[in-house]
């Protein structure tokens, strides 16, 4: 694996992918100015605030819940449903509060209210709506899983982070979607990473355009720099080794989605500096068996599609 010297060199030569500023303005502008750019609800909001304030209670929350019915039904589906498998059935928020936590019942607000503003479904030019979110909640389910197994103290949003990492793509997907299609194209013919295509067709990338969005939505700094760094985690000032582990939760999702990355995922985790960031926290990383820990995984991927079943349709 990467020591601490080939992260500081890999740092060294690689600066993150410079956008065109004048055309990131632009594209920040119209997004800005466009009426049906989604915004994150204010139930989402605020309860993701008293989620992280100790003095909350859960009153506070059922009170602010109960106000969307819609909201409160969703819950309890997901709460009952294979993907928290419940020794009983959760009949109200009061018991979901208790049994999954404040914070685990935020991310669930959080997820439905992103499943409400970009739906699940839907194609163009390259771009499934239905492999984005597969791939993304896959993405958050291996971070959660992941952090358990290397004991990383990540405070319960890591499902969440892994969920949005790439909502800059379907932001531009629905705003840009014939520059994106582009892109992919791009990307492809020239065997390049996805998000130096994007720069060079657009002048500015998801990554940044997902950071912009989590900002307008008040997301929490770990998840917006999740967002912006994943493709680069070593350069994340404040939240390294969350966006390290969600960087690799989402090489671990696509090797399971896809067979030809899979044959590769051993080589490739080895030579990713992101693990030297996770190792430097917790040493006993060194000891994760990568091609075990794939072959584990992959019923997670199971669990991913039955929370976008039951979080993301009416």
């Amino acid at each position: 694996m990467f020591s601490s010297t080939d992260i500081e060199a890999q740092i060294a030569s690689e600066t993150l992918i410079a956008g065109n500023p004048a055309r990131v303005k632009q594209v920040q502008q119209r997004l800005s100015e466009a009426n049906d750019l989604p915004t994150l609800p204010t139930i989402a909001i605020e309860v993701a605030r008293l989620a992280n304030d100790p003095m909350a209670g859960m009153s506070e929350i059922v009170r602010i819940i109960r106000n969307d019915p819609a909201m409160t039904t969703k819950i309890l589906r997901v709460a009952n449903s294979a993907f928290y498998g419940m020794p009983r059935r959760v009949e109200s928020l009061n018991m979901a509060l208790v049994v999954l936590g404040m914070r685990e019942v935020a991310n669930l607000v959080t997820s439905i209210s992103v499943f409400k503003a970009f739906p699940v479904t839907g194609q163009h030019g390259g771009f499934s709506r239905e492999a984005f979110w597969e791939h993304s909640a896959g993405t958050g389910e291996i971070a959660r899983v992941l952090a358990s197994k290397l004991q990383l103290r990540l405070h319960g949003i890591e499902f969440t982070a892994g969920l949005l990492h790439n909502i800059g793509k379907i932001v531009l997907y629905q705003f840009y979607p014939a520059e994106l299609g582009e892109a992919l194209a791009l990307a492809k013919q020239e065997n390049i990473p996805g998000n130096l295509a994007e720069q060079k067709v657009l002048g500015t990338d998801h990554t940044e355009v997902g950071a912009w969005l989590a900002e307008k939505w008040q997301l929490p700094k770990s998840i917006t720099e999740c967002i912006r760094y994943h493709h680069q985690p070593y350069l994340a000032p404040e939240n390294a080794v969350m966006t390290s582990m969600v960087h690799l939760a989402s090489s671990f999702a696509r090797a399971i989605l896809d067979k030809d990355a899979r044959e590769r995922i051993n080589d490739h985790l080895q030579q990713d500096p992101a693990w030297q960031v996770l190792i430097n926290d917790n040493p006993a990383v060194m000891s994760l068996d990568i091609s075990q820990f794939v072959a584990e995984i992959e019923e997670n991927i199971d669990r991913a599609r039955e929370f976008i079943r039951m979080a993301a349709t009416d």
